[in-house]
């Protein structure tokens, strides 16, 4: 079936098998070397013969003549009419080396030689099937260069100039298009997770000003609330996981000491204050996380504003989970670092545990763990680190079983350039006996891994680190890739490579880091190149890269890119993300926005790549 794909598609008869090729790698891997060579070749350009090439070939074919003359009893073999002119031209070139091949060359056929003793061959072979056997050997040479590059292409994709159109591979990526109704179509943020996307809105015309909790299930392609009421303030989905989903809600500006009246747009004040909110998703008979914290309940007696009828759609239902408050605080700009716009610098989820790099209201950046399902009214994190004044700790990481942590540390130099280095944390459990009696201790060490001012984004994808370095390479003997510890030049990024944000930065701006140059390289932590650093992409002009469950995402001067860490191969991504807004990598889903979202319809794209 899925060799006859293209034509079934073109009938619409191939919907179960567009939907198992959205969660089958190894069927879409089956379908695109169906399809790559084929599509391909028909794109390509007919390629004319070299104008020797028919000389070329009739003279190997004269070469084998000759040495199947040789060979045989004399009289006892022709020469075809059309390889007689190219014998006659081959025996000048060496007459004067070989007499029996001038005379076997003459236009009465292969004159009599004195026969030699010969050992006995037990097999002969039959001249005709020996010159077409070099016919075919030498056709296949000749031929070889346009099959090699395919095969090339498809095997290694950055060894094709991106100047070859004509040879580009079929993207492996599935893509699927959904729209939705829905009184919320103006996203702040979104995350997808497996089947659902779950994202943050406001609405529109009346409603411009209530923001909304939403899930959209692709397999029914409806959205519904997962909030009992509106809020009146900014929404931002910040994570999500099977069963855990958090977002942070950035209340409105506060009165400033000097001032008993708030800002027209609310936005010039330094204070503003913010909460991080969860909710389970696991159905509500599962649901155990009881307590009694506080629920979202923003505009509770709807006076300010009246939804039309798609919104008391919405909000009639009443199977909602319940929404629990995980922390709050105040974001003071005048005390924060000037190059920070907001309190949350990162989020990163493992089981029910969730790492929060966040900044206090003085401004002071920490890096905390919170543990779903098991807080209360008081909700405190467990510290794990704390920054220096003037310095923020961003972009939390973490290993499949939570032992290593990873986190990045920024400052402005005193040139005013964006500084950074990465951390690391260790845990590890001893078992002790004291008096008979065995006790479990767990340890931590805590290091800069890289201390070189020039490291970002750490991201843990498959037991392999990920992140971004804005240093030249050196490459050393060995051919071995690494920063070499020098800035590179702003002059030698390209400004045309700009990165694509997570979110609605008129509501929530990206952090600084987002936008910067650079390389990506990749440090295994286990197999056969464990410690050994490795590259991604174009030298220094790699931007926006984001982590999945086992591939990462990426673009730079070549466009979007994608890598598949368990398969240690990079992904064609064609040009399925060439319009993206707001994109989204979570789990083994990559999600992004259409541009063409009317009134109460949202679009959405989304593709799967398996585990």
């Amino acid at each position: 079936m899925l060799s006859a794909y293209r034509e079934l598609n073109e009938e619409n008869h191939v919907a179960e098998l567009d939907a198992h090729l959205e969660t089958c790698a190894a069927c879409r891997e089956v379908l695109a070397s169906y399809s790559m060579i084929g599509e391909k070749v028909r794109t390509t350009s007919v390629f004319a013969p070299p104008a020797d090439m028919h000389t070329k070939l009739m003279k190997a074919l004269a070469d084998e003549q000759l040495k199947f003359l040789q060979k045989s009893a004399p009289g006892k073999v022709s020469t075809p009419e059309f390889l007689k002119p190219y014998l006659q031209e081959r025996a000048k070139e060496t007459q004067a080396e070989d007499d029996i091949a001038a005379f076997s060359t003459a236009e009465t056929g292969p004159l009599p030689f004195i026969a030699t003793r010969r050992k006995r061959r037990k097999v002969r072979v039959n001249q005709f099937a020996v010159l077409g056997l070099a016919a075919a050997i030498l056709i296949m040479l000749m031929t070889g260069g346009l099959t090699s590059l395919l095969m090339l292409a498809r095997s290694n994709p950055n060894s094709i100039s991106k100047n070859s159109a004509s040879l580009a591979r079929q993207a492996e990526v599935n893509q699927k298009t959904y729209v939705t109704n829905t009184p919320y179509p103006n996203i702040s943020s979104a995350i997808p997770n497996r089947n659902a996307v779950y994202y943050a809105a406001s609405g529109t015309g009346e409603n411009s000003n209530s923001w909304m909790l939403m899930q959209f299930d692709r397999s029914t392609r409806t959205s519904k609330p997962l909030l009992a009421t509106p809020s009146e303030e900014p929404l931002v989905v910040i994570a999500a996981s099977d069963t855990w989903l958090v977002w942070l809600e950035y209340d409105r500006a506060l009165a400033t000491p000097y001032s008993n009246t708030l800002d027209a747009d609310n936005h010039h004040s330094p204070e503003r204050t913010w909460s991080l909110h969860y909710l389970s998703l696991l159905p509500k008979v599962q649901n155990t996380t009881g307590g009694s914290d506080k629920a979202v309940q923003a505009n509770p007696n709807g006076s300010k504003n009246q939804p039309g009828d798609l919104q008391k759609a919405f909000t009639a239902q009443t199977d909602v989970p319940t929404a629990l408050l995980l922390t709050q605080g105040i974001f003071d700009k005048s005390t924060a670092p000037g190059w920070i716009t907001g309190p949350i610098q990162g989020t990163w989820m493992i089981g029910d545990t969730l790492l929060v790099a966040q900044i206090d209201q003085h401004g002071i950046s920490h890096l905390k763990s919170y543990r779903l399902g098991e807080t209360g009214k008081n909700v405190r994190g467990v510290e794990i680190a704390k920054a220096d004044p003037g310095h923020v700790l961003t972009w939390p990481t973490a290993n499949n079983t939570g032992t290593l942590l990873y986190w990045g540390e920024e400052w402005i130099s005193a040139r005013g350039m964006l500084r950074g280095n990465i951390w690391q944390r260790q845990e590890a459990e001893e078992l002790t006996s004291t008096h008979g009696y065995v006790k479990s201790l767990v340890s931590h060490t805590q290091k800069l891994l890289l201390n070189d001012g020039l490291s970002f984004q750490p991201q843990v994808v498959d037991n392999t680190l990920f992140f971004m370095s804005t240093s030249e390479v050196r490459i050393s003997s060995q051919e071995k890739i690494a920063p070499n510890g020098i800035p590179l030049p702003a002059s030698m990024t390209d400004p045309s490579v700009t990165f694509t944000s997570r979110t609605d930065q008129r509501i929530y701006s990206a952090p600084a880091d987002a936008s910067l140059h650079g390389t990506i390289f990749m440090l295994p932590f286990e197999g056969p190149r464990v410690g050994t650093e490795s590259m991604l992409g174009t030298v220094g002009q790699s931007t926006s890269f984001q982590a999945g469950s086992n591939y990462i995402v990426w673009k730079d001067n070549r466009g979007y890119r994608m890598y598949d860490v368990s398969r240690q191969s990079e992904v064609v991504m064609g040009d399925t993300l060439n319009n993206a807004s707001l994109l989204v990598v979570s789990g083994n889903t990559t999600l992004w926005l259409g541009s063409d979202e009317i009134g109460s319809k949202l679009t959405l794209m989304v593709y799967n790549w398996p585990n």
